[in-house]
């Protein structure tokens, strides 16, 4: 495992494909199992809104951040300032809330559970941008598109449960 973390922390194109590759292929899998368990298909508890996006754009949406939110982590890579190991781990928790906010909100059929999630990971993301910009505006860019997205989500919520 420190093998692997020093080969993620590394600032050359092979950690770049391997933060890449690990974060998108955890995506992969989470959606896998959002697909194969029937998670994604319409609720009958919540009308859809006519602007929600169908599965396969989310899937393809969230693979896209997944690798921006690993371009990210990886961009830090070749700083040595002060605070660049703190940003690091900020993006990797920030992927790994990504990775199992689905299991929070779709798995339990909940929309307050979708809610809540977003607003945390928003707040996350935006923590992330803000500590990671003084370090690498580069960085923080890369994952402003994840609160973009997030918010959407958020919309498509409250729209749900008929609060917009």
């Amino acid at each position: 495992m420190d093998k692997l973390i020093r080969a993620l922390n590394q600032d050359d194109r092979h950690a770049l494909v391997l933060n890449i590759a690990i974060a998108v292929g955890a995506a992969a899998i989470v959606n896998g199992v959002i697909l194969l368990l029937g998670w994604d298909s319409p609720t009958d508890y919540a009308p859809q809104p006519w602007f929600e996006p169908p599965g396969w754009v989310v899937v393809l949406v969230w693979l896209v951040l997944f690798s921006l939110m690993a371009s990210a982590r990886w961009t830090l890579n070749s700083y040595t300032i002060i605070g660049v190991v703190r940003a690091r781990a900020l993006i990797t928790l920030l992927i790994v809330a990504c990775l199992v906010l689905p299991f929070y909100s779709l798995a339990i059929s909940s929309l307050m559970g979708g809610l809540i999630g977003n607003f945390i990971t928003i707040a996350l993301a935006v923590t992330s941008i803000v500590f990671t910009w003084r370090r690498s505006r580069d960085a923080a860019l890369f994952i402003l598109p994840v609160v973009l997205w997030i918010a959407f989500a958020t919309l498509v919520i409250l729209a749900e449960m008929g609060r917009f």
